[in-house]
């Protein structure tokens, strides 16, 4: 006699609301997390050794922000806030990086905040592209603006800091993708001094400065324009702003017997998103010594 053996079907339990929503959670913190994090910003600390720096200039402090972005995803609280905090660190002198806002209108809004930028020898600042966007004449209007926050606009100029018989230079050019930059200018208002700063907004600047007839006039030099990628994968990132890609991406370098920081910046563009490149401002210590490596 035959004996059938019955089969016990199966089914596969389908996940109940809750179940589903749980489900939802990684997925939405992976999809939120580059918000969030443009939403953050780090105080990077660095001790850097110059040998040309003067005894006179030995410690000074420089605090350094760049691409702020004023605008639809930074608010005037939050620049307030970035002044205040900025100031706080009681530097000897604070330098603005450039791309204030979104276009020169905008970046001429910045400075009508007044946003309150403090340090002991003053409060420095060049143009980046944003801020240098048609029309031609908002330079001037927004030069004027700095001026009025208590900020010295470094638009093909230089400054000379001068202490105990010695001088540093402070030098910054017009945007080097829509202004008109002249670098010969300000190398020659450098030449002098005992140590010069340079502060373009964009790392793609200072390759220029080795094709001088005396070469670079600076010893170390600011930057930012990059945003350190804003979107990062593996170091490398997925849209550069930069001719030279991701070779000056973000961090300290050394080139040509100069030294020069690409900044990852405070702000965003396009859309309020960062992965990969933490924002961030500096608190920078210069010493008297033999040279970083």
């Amino acid at each position: 006699m035959a004996h059938h053996r019955s089969e016990k079907k199966v089914y596969a339990r389908r996940p109940g609301p809750l179940g589903r929503l749980l489900a939802l959670v990684p997925v939405t913190c992976v999809l939120l997390y580059p918000f969030y994090l443009a939403g953050q910003l780090d105080t990077v600390t660095d001790t850097r050794f110059f040998a040309q720096l003067p005894a006179a200039f030995d410690g000074l402090r420089i605090a350094y922000l760049s691409d702020i972005h004023f605008g639809a995803f930074f608010k005037e609280s939050r620049v307030r806030a970035l002044a205040e905090r900025v100031s706080a660190m009681d530097a000897d002198l604070v330098l603005l990086g450039g791309d204030y806002a979104e276009d020169s209108a905008t970046a001429i809004d910045f400075f009508a905040l007044r946003p309150g930028f403090r340090a002991k020898y003053g409060v420095f600042g060049v143009v980046g592209n944003h801020d240098r966007t048609p029309p031609e004449s908002n330079l001037n209007k927004l030069m004027a603006e700095m001026t009025a926050a208590g900020v010295t606009p470094l638009v093909n100029r230089a400054v000379t800091l001068k202490k105990d018989g010695a001088t540093l230079a402070l030098a910054g050019v017009d945007d080097y993708y829509n202004g008109h930059p002249d670098l010969n200018a300000v190398a020659a208002d450098c030449r002098e001094a005992d140590f010069a700063i340079f502060l373009p907004h964009t790392p793609d600047a200072i390759p220029e400065t080795y094709n001088l007839a005396e070469g670079p006039f600076f010893q170390l030099a600011l930057c930012g324009h990059t945003h350190g990628g804003q979107i990062t994968l593996f170091g490398r990132a997925l849209k550069s702003s930069s001719d030279y890609g991701s070779r000056y991406l973000s961090g300290w370098y050394r080139e040509n017997g100069v030294e020069f920081l690409v900044s990852n910046g405070v702000g965003t563009s396009l859309l309020p998103i960062r992965l990969g490149a933490r924002p961030q401002i500096h608190l920078i210590t210069l010493r008297s010594g033999q040279d970083s490596q």
